[in-house]
């Protein structure tokens, strides 16, 4: 949560400003001041991250205060709130985070909001936030579905989720997602992008962290909910499956619910989609062969036959599927799966089966 103090010395201003921020669900409004010399009492004693203040007061002026705030407390986010913008200029000077006209909407608040986050570095709590990359890509806050501007929005999201935490240059981002562009058009592309990502996420309580570092981006997935992160992480350093981690791995082989990104046709999503199929495909074989070394062959099957329903032309998913039906006497079944193998062989890569399948069913 934010902590914030508001200064007016208009009661129903401050009080108005007070509800649009508790309302966000970002903030904790720590005080409300209607008199400066007792708000930086409060400064002096208390720690905030940002001071919402108007410019016209009293005694001492929003422009003043400001500078004695940031006396007190250095790293501090001031936001001016004024309904006359000749200050702009001066407001600027003094390193403010932004600059609100009143009346302030509730769309123009979560932007500030969403930029004090930012540079600030605060974490809000995610828990809500999930991100699904197997199938169709879909991002949900609370349980609902965040609509993007643009397609192009999803795919740079997507595009920072696929590297995992690792920083891009925004030219390499550029060169992958918007080749058609040049020079100072594709920046701008990119950059309207970028705040098309933060934008689509200001109705809801959760926070997507994309840092920034000379010219390199990166997405910070702490506190993210994402199938693909998880898979990913587990693939990483997964043992041999066995009775301490059989619950992790069907666990990690259930969140391959699609083939990755599904429906989209770009060229760094589909290099990626060939790699994790085959690394599920892998999964599949792993779940299979601790079952059937424990003598579950039903369930060695059903982790065979959930592979196969992705790759029917896979040699060693096919292999392993008739030789675990044909330790439990399927032979008529085994030969039925040995037959559609063959055939499709024969029809999609003019080939056939190696003799390893042969010698399988003469040994039975």
């Amino acid at each position: 949560m934010i902590r914030v103090i508001v200064i007016d010395d208009e009661l129903p201003s401050l009080n108005r400003l007070k509800k649009q921020l508790e309302d966000s669900g970002k903030v904790k409004v720590q005080g409300s001041f209607t008199g400066p010399l007792e708000a930086l009492a409060y400064l002096g004693e208390n720690k905030v991250d940002a001071v919402f203040l108007d410019i016209e007061m009293p005694d001492i002026d929003g422009i003043e205060l400001a500078s004695r705030t940031l006396d007190l407390q250095g790293n501090i986010a001031i936001v001016f709130v004024t309904a006359y913008n000749q200050y702009a200029v001066e407001a600027f000077r003094l390193n403010a985070l932004d600059y609100l006209l009143k009346p302030v909407s509730q769309e123009r608040l979560q932007e500030t909001l969403c930029r004090i986050i930012d540079e600030r570095g605060i974490t809000l709590d995610n828990k809500g936030l999930s991100i699904s990359c197997f199938g169709k890509f879909c991002v949900k806050a609370g349980g609902k579905e965040v609509k993007f501007r643009t397609e192009k929005a999803e795919e740079l999201l997507a595009y920072l989720i696929n590297s995992r935490g690792v920083y891009l240059s925004r030219n390499n981002i550029i060169d992958c997602l918007w080749e058609d562009f040049e020079g100072d058009r594709a920046v701008v592309h990119f950059n309207t992008t970028l705040h098309n990502i933060k934008r689509a996420l200001l109705p809801y309580d959760v926070r997507i962290s994309i840092q920034y570092d000379r010219g390199n981006y990166r997405m910070d997935s702490e506190g993210i909910n994402c199938d693909y992160l998880k898979f990913c992480n587990f693939i990483e350093h997964n043992p041999k499956a066995d009775s301490d981690n059989i619950m992790n791995y069907e666990e990690t082989a259930s969140l391959y619910t699609g083939e990755y990104l599904s429906g989209w046709s770009s060229i760094w999503a589909g290099g990626k989609r060939i790699m994790l199929e085959e690394q599920f495909i892998l999964l599949m074989l792993e779940l299979a062969r601790y079952h059937r070394s424990i003598s579950n062959y039903q369930k060695a099957l059903e982790w065979l036959k959930k592979g196969f329903l992705y790759e029917p032309l896979h040699r060693e998913l096919n292999y392993r599927l008739i030789e675990t039906l044909l330790l439990i006497n399927e032979r008529s079944i085994a030969i039925k799966y040995y037959e559609l193998y063959k055939d499709s062989l024969a029809k999609k890569l003019k080939t056939e089966p190696d003799a390893a399948f042969k010698q399988l069913l003469e040994k039975v």
